[in-house]
């Protein structure tokens, strides 16, 4: 804990909670009969229980934590219940709220009661983070959390929150929407799932909420773009950023790192998996939540853009019994989604398929799938020593990060696996040179390497609402016979023109001639100039061809792509 200088009448003197004269005959009264003085005061009315809860969180520099903030509400999926006993919680009035790691987090209405603090750590084998609460938040929040494993009383938080599957069964599933319903509910906590549901219904794929100097901002990413939202209340921010880290497993005391977690909830007849993002930031934590509609998204080819033009060199290539497979791109190219897609489209029951990721996105029937455990040592290139004692035909890599790695998938692909990952580069050739910049050499890669797949996302423009336009002399160069559509706006897509996206994809198939400019390590240029003359289309080039089909505007193109 962080003392603050000041003491804790000082503290309520300066926050205009407290009169010089009542601090005064107070301490008189303390020295007289004993006690604290924080008690004093309350029990001579100067002050209330939150007042002294609040004054003590400043002087002590630890978390308020308050019911009608939302906070004082523990996980209901760690069994802190069997860590801290329900007779010992009730006795010193400590509530445990999560566990994260070696860290534990209690609220107590006495935070500098260091011989309970030290019982705490010695009981849990953590180290324990404490934040404080009033005595009557603390007596109903325990009747709250103890008597709900009696199924007394069910919590919101158990209600929206679903146990991750990895970890244990889904045994109910109740929607979101139920809960504003829910008259017990906080403030905070009906803000939260108004968030989560508002995102869901526009289709959001992520969550920003960040706090400036002077105000909050709210953020969904729809199709790519981030728009305003309504933001909440400043005063709610850091209250609303605890109730999203207590939904995500993650530790609320801890502001100073970034942190990681997730939770599913049931929205109607759909599972959206979470994944929530935490950062410090000058002025307060920024929170980013992904959200992932496991029934969003068929794994079609056709659905994702790919015509047959694509199709006829991706299916050449990953039915072949061995070799690599990369996609590249920036962040959200929706490299993952074409990952998933080939795999669905070449899984069968005769083919052992096993994949390592970080994280797992998409939950695929039929395919064996790892999760990365940096922490105990589980990563991508331990995972793969492990995979090949495990007789499989095909491997998944998410990302290709370090040498180790790509040695591992080169040395898999080479002894008769199929071997597909990712990278981050901004087109097909880069990826070739930046292997190599990696540490792999020339002679492994061209034996190994059989296609090359970078990709981007575009807007769709919205079907009801495009409107064709005269062609001018943009399109001089582009050869479209049909009509050309730019976007208008409707209430079908949130009046922005658009609605949905759809790839764009260079493909480069390894052949003889690649191969020798990869032996001679040709630059990417080189191997551009080459592929294309022998047949590759750029970026640019298949963006033009989704402008010529009505899908998108020269803008959207343009902006995504390197023009030719």
């Amino acid at each position: 804990m962080i003392k603050s200088n000041l003491k804790l009448g000082d503290i309520l003197i300066k926050q205009e909670l407290l009169k010089k004269e009542q601090l005064e005959y107070a301490l008189e009264e303390q020295g007289k009969k004993g006690g604290k003085l924080g008690e004093v005061l309350v029990t001579m009315e100067f002050v209330s229980e939150t007042d002294i809860a609040s004054a003590l969180s400043k002087q002590l520099g630890v978390l308020f934590a308050s019911l009608e903030k939302g906070l004082l509400r523990p996980n209901l999926h760690q069994g802190l219940e069997k860590i801290i006993p329900h007779d010992y919680a009730r006795f010193h009035k400590v509530l445990p709220l999560s566990k994260h790691l070696n860290t534990m987090t209690v609220a107590m209405v006495d935070p500098l009661n260091l011989i309970t603090i030290d019982d705490l750590m010695k009981m849990s084998g953590c180290d324990v983070n404490v934040v404080v609460a009033t005595l009557a938040d603390m007596n109903q929040a325990l009747d709250d959390f103890y008597q709900s494993k009696d199924l007394k009383k069910k919590s919101i938080q158990e209600q929206f929150i679903l146990m991750d599957g990895s970890e244990s069964t889904r045994e109910t599933k109740v929607d979101v929407r139920d809960i504003f319903s829910e008259s017990e509910a906080a403030p905070v906590v009906k803000f939260v799932d108004l968030i989560l549901s508002d995102a869901i219904e526009q289709g959001a794929s992520d969550i920003h909420l960040e706090h400036f100097e002077a105000r909050i901002s709210l953020r969904y990413r729809v199709d790519g773009v981030l728009y305003d939202a309504n933001p909440s209340d400043p005063k709610m921010y850091f209250a609303i950023i605890s109730r999203m880290k207590i939904l995500a497993k993650m530790d609320i005391a801890e502001r100073r790192l970034p942190q990681d977690g997730g939770f599913s909830i049931a929205f109607g007849d759909k599972i959206i998996d979470v994944r929530a993002s935490s950062i410090p930031t000058i002025f307060g934590e920024k929170m980013v939540m992904r959200l992932l509609d496991q029934a969003k998204l068929p794994l079609e080819f056709s659905y994702l853009g790919f015509d047959e033009y694509d199709l006829n060199i991706i299916r050449k290539e990953i039915f072949k019994p061995f070799g690599m497979v990369y996609v590249t791109g920036p962040t959200g190219s929706g490299k993952s989604t074409t990952m998933y897609t080939i795999l669905n489209e070449i899984k069968t029951p005769r083919k052992n398929i096993i994949t390592i990721e970080d994280p797992v996105e998409y939950k695929l029937d039929g395919i064996n799938q790892v999760q990365v455990k940096p922490l105990i040592g589980l990563n991508f290139a331990n995972s793969l020593r492990s995979f090949l004692r495990q007789d499989p035909d095909i491997l998944m890599v998410g990302e290709v990060r370090d040498l180790e790695t790509a040695q591992m998938c080169i040395r898999a692909a080479l002894t008769g696996h199929l071997v597909l990952s990712t990278l981050h580069t901004n087109d097909a050739p880069t990826a070739i040179t930046r292997i190599m910049d990696i540490g792999i050499e020339p002679f492994l890669l061209v034996s190994a390497l059989r296609l090359v797949i970078a990709q981007r996302l575009i807007r769709r423009l919205c079907e009801n609402c495009r409107k064709e336009v005269k062609q001018d002399v943009r399109y001089k160069d582009m050869d479209i016979k049909g009509p050309v559509y730019e976007s208008k706006g409707c209430e079908k897509c949130r009046f922005t023109g658009f609605k949905g996206r759809v790839g764009i994809f260079e493909l480069l198939p390894i052949n003889e001639e690649i191969r020798n400019m990869i032996y001679y390590r040709k630059s990417s240029d080189e191997i551009r100039k080459r592929a294309e003359a022998i047949g590759m289309r750029s970026l640019y080039q298949c963006g033009v061809e989704r402008i010529k089909q009505g899908m998108t505007t020269l803008e959207e193109v343009v902006a995504v792509t390197i023009a030719d």
